[in-house]
């Protein structure tokens, strides 16, 4: 894989991600470790980012955030699921704000939201802040079709701006260089997705993979660790209690099952693991992408349209969980095909925000 050019400033750049929690929410929020695997996927790509220059964007930032965030090249909106017909790159910014403070921002990897009627069309304030926001930079990188298709509509004088470079995530040499896609699985991480009316399906996953691998190394994998399990847990369920929450339930079934349950402490460690694994299945996007990038195995289940544009372009099904064992039996190569094709496009954003 050909390496990013070099900066032609000193200054490392900073970014706003919503890997960080502040502590202010931290009763309501959890941490999604797919943010951190998009934070260091980006790092890949641009280097380590400015120390204490990573913030959160999910509050108002300070008069001594803001400053910080001068002292950089440019400030990277980390992508995820944040494009919405009321985005903007923190809560009560304004479009006047943001035209007072000397930062280029620069979107990367940046997804539709996905939900229904999210992404209706852009509201006339976030059309301006998009707007700006492009005023200072040369292109912006933006994760699938649907998204850009999405940006043109309401700013149609922007497109040649409006990059489709696919995630970070997915860029990485074993996928890029060539790396053979294993054909034998020992060890599979399994991954859910605690949002809306999930348990049902998600018990069907965890059943179905036992059934398919039944001797297999079976990890379910939390990349959001709500409602964290007492330490007796384990000892209550040889008990015979019944689970206090539906995230219990399935960490319940899961043991029952043979599953070892890792609830990771930091995107660092979740990445780790993952290169100790032969495949993956499940909900979790950035799991799937990730272990694409590492040339794994993996097949995803389609939860909801945060996964649809991007899974179209690069070629990957989403599957039911009935149907997720023959997922690890496809062709990967169109898939290691599709993302060579893709990639001189995050090249050419690449290359737009080191010489700016």
């Amino acid at each position: 894989m050909p390496a990013p050019p070099s900066p032609s400033s000193t200054k490392a750049y900073a970014a706003l991600s919503p890997y960080l929690i502040p502590p202010a929410l931290s009763n309501k929020k959890r941490v999604n470790y797919g943010d951190g695997i998009i934070l260091r996927a980006i790092e890949r790509h641009v280097g380590r980012l400015s120390p204490g220059g990573i913030l959160s964007p999910r509050m108002p930032l300070s008069a001594h955030d803001k400053q910080k965030l001068t002292l950089s090249s440019g400030v990277i909106l980390a992508g995820a699921n944040q494009l919405n017909d009321n985005y903007t790159i923190w809560p009560s910014l304004t479009p006047d704000q943001l035209r007072d403070l000397p930062v280029r921002f620069i979107p990367f990897g940046v997804g539709i939201h996905g939900e229904d009627g999210r992404t209706s069309e852009l509201s006339p304030q976030s059309r301006e802040i998009i707007s700006i926001i492009h005023e200072r930079i040369l292109f912006s990188s933006w994760r699938c079709p649907a998204t850009v298709e999405y940006l043109r509509k309401s700013l149609p004088h922007l497109s040649e701006k409006f990059l489709m470079t696919g995630c970070p995530v997915l860029y990485d040499r074993p996928l890029l260089d060539g790396a053979p896609f294993a054909e034998r699985i020992d060890r599979i991480s399994v991954t859910v997705t605690e949002r809306g009316d999930f348990l049902q399906r998600e018990l069907s996953l965890l059943r179905h993979v036992a059934q398919a691998l039944p001797s297999t190394t079976r990890f379910l994998t939390l990349h959001q660790n709500f409602s964290p399990p007492a330490s007796f847990e384990s000892l209550r369920h040889r008990l015979g209690r019944s689970p206090a929450n539906q995230v219990e339930t399935l960490r319940l079934e899961a043991r029952r099952l043979g599953y070892k349950i890792l609830i990771p402490r930091s995107a660092d460690e979740l990445i780790r693991f993952y290169k100790t694994i032969d495949a993956h299945v499940g909900s979790r996007l950035h799991a799937h992408l990730l272990c694409l990038s590492l040339a794994k195995r993996t097949a995803l289940i389609g939860v909801d349209g945060r996964a649809t544009g991007i899974a179209e372009h690069f070629g990957f099904p989403l599957y039911a969980p009935e149907n997720i064992a023959e997922g690890l039996r496809e062709n990967f190569e169109p898939i290691r095909d599709r993302a060579r094709s893709t990639f001189p496009v995050m090249q050419k954003f690449l290359n737009s925000i080191f010489f700016e």
